[in-house]
């Protein structure tokens, strides 16, 4: 039941990684204004799509990771590292000014719900068993 449970949130969380990714690419602008921010620079858009790449990858890996979470658990890692460090940046952000809270909410929140879901699913019993 556990294992069933992190292959939907694995999927859940590629899903939200690839339709951002794409959405980054795509249409930066309207992320942008999404989270926000107005009147960025054009240049911004660039380094959005970049970023965009990433994330549409990295749902790749996670896809591949839901067929078998056991034998590609380096990607539950992948996730609880991502989460807790998107958490720690975005705090940083919002108490230095750099960004207001309704700018972060959304990533923060996200970040800290998939974190703490990875680390409740992760499969620690079976990594022991198997070994």
């Amino acid at each position: 039941m556990k294992m069933r449970i992190l292959r939907f949130i694995i999927v859940l969380d590629a899903a939200v990684l690839l339709l951002l990714g794409g959405l980054l690419i795509l249409a930066p602008q309207h992320v942008a204004r999404a989270f926000h921010f107005e009147n960025l620079p054009a240049g911004v858009n660039y380094l959005m799509g970049l970023w965009g790449c990433a994330l549409a990858t990295l749902a790749v890996g996670y896809c591949v990771a839901a067929t078998d979470p056991l034998r590609h658990v380096v990607w539950v890692q992948v996730g609880i590292a991502r989460g807790a460090l998107e958490c720690l940046l975005g705090a940083v952000y919002v108490a230095h000014g750099v960004v207001t809270f309704p700018q972060a909410a959304v990533g923060l929140i996200a970040a800290a719900v998939i974190t703490v879901a990875y680390l409740l699913l992760y499969p620690r019993w079976q990594l022991e068993v198997a070994v």
